[in-house]
């Protein structure tokens, strides 16, 4: 009987319990969970194939420059070998190049090749790998040659002009053949166009001065030297230089010559050399000559100092730093002559290879009771 309630009074619990659970859960609906089968390999990733090119930049003398343009590759590797225009380039693999190449893991800037032969014929080659290893390979190598030593050279100094001519001094070294050509700034030549239209220099072992004219006033050009060495190597220097106004009369007075040629010759006396200098001022509107004397050995040059003119005159030849009375001064437009010339003087500077010549004369008329004049640049030896 004991045996019965007990049991009796566990499913009575068994009972209680059921009910108190199911009470107390939400009216939600069952989840299921479902499994996801894996699959059996990773998602193909597609690596594509580089490509890859050289532009040759530039050749100097020992040393080559070339740009490279490369995609979807992470090394660029280039090797350079001597060789022959006339000749097949040699074969090589892409492990020659990977092996003896040099390596380039950014190619923005131009990639130089230095300590190169002059005149010589290169062949670059080229390869690169993507991140999978795969190879790509330049079709052909790209072919260079360095230029020829340089063994002329030319420097251009003394520039000047007035408003007709051009002025400069070629220095050159180690040159055969030197020819030159002054255009408008406006016009481009190459080295090509100077020596096959220029006009030739004579003396190609001194120094130079030339002095070319019939240019426009108050333009600018630009002076074109080019040598040939006896390797046949060029080399070609530029200068600018503008030509002088016409004419110009500034504010006080003065007038600005804007040419001054020269004729000179030697003669000795008592012991000493003396230099007679013919001096003829020029611009659109006056002409002004003027013979000075001076001591010197040098009738290329006209020697620096103050020449005066005397109120007495000098007949004749004039002495050491004297103006001589056969002067002449002349209106252009006018036609008349400057008479009336009392005394003077003629000041001669030079500095750095130009000359400053000023010109103070007094004149007899009290309205105009000076003729001034002045001009700086190179005079001419005609």
């Amino acid at each position: 009987m004991l045996k019965n309630k007990t049991n009796l009074f566990v499913a009575l619990c068994m009972g209680t319990v059921m009910l108190t659970t199911t009470s107390c859960v939400p009216d939600e609906p069952i989840l299921t969970e479902k499994t996801i089968d894996n699959p059996d390999t990773e998602p193909e990733i597609i690596i594509k194939k580089g490509t890859l090119a050289i532009t040759l930049a530039e050749t100097l003398e020992t040393s080559i420059g070339f740009s490279i343009e490369a995609t979807h590759v992470e090394t660029v590797t280039y090797l350079v070998l001597p060789g022959s225009i006339a000749s097949t380039p040699p074969a090589v693999t892409p492990e020659d190049i990977f092996s003896k190449g040099i390596t380039v893991k950014e190619w923005s800037k131009t990639v130089e090749v230095a300590n190169l032969l002059p005149e010589t014929t290169y062949y670059i080659y080229a390869a690169a790998k993507n991140s999978a290893g795969v190879i790509t390979v330049l079709e052909q190598p790209l072919i260079a040659t360095t230029q020829k030593k340089l063994d002329v050279s030319i420097t251009l100094s003394d520039l000047d002009s007035t408003n007709e001519r051009v002025i400069f001094t070629i220095t050159p070294e180690g040159a055969k053949t030197i020819k030159y050509k002054v255009v408008p700034s406006t016009e481009t030549l190459s080295v090509d166009d100077v020596l096959t239209n220029g006009s030739n220099v004579m003396n190609v072992k001194t120094a130079s001065t030339l002095k070319p004219k019939g240019f426009q006033a108050d333009t600018e050009y630009t002076i074109y030297v080019a040598a040939v060495s006896h390797t046949d190597a060029k080399v070609l220097r530029t200068a600018k230089v503008k030509t002088k106004k016409a004419d110009e009369t500034e504010e006080d007075g003065v007038v600005n010559m804007t040419s001054v040629e020269f004729t000179s010759e030697l003669e000795e006396k008592a012991g000493q050399k003396l230099a007679y200098y013919n001096l003829t001022f020029k611009n659109a509107d006056w002409q002004a000559q003027f013979e000075i004397g001076a001591l010197s050995t040098n009738a290329n040059e006209i020697a620096v100092g103050d020449y005066v003119l005397s109120s007495s005159r000098d007949q004749g030849k004039p002495g050491p730093l004297r103006v001589a009375d056969n002067f002449t001064v002349k209106n252009l437009k006018t036609g008349q002559l400057v008479s009336d010339i009392d005394y003077g003087d003629i000041k001669i500077t030079k500095e750095n290879g130009a000359y400053k010549i000023i010109i103070d004369m007094v004149k007899l008329d009290i309205k105009n009771a000076r003729f001034k004049a002045k001009f700086q640049g190179t005079p001419i030896k005609k």
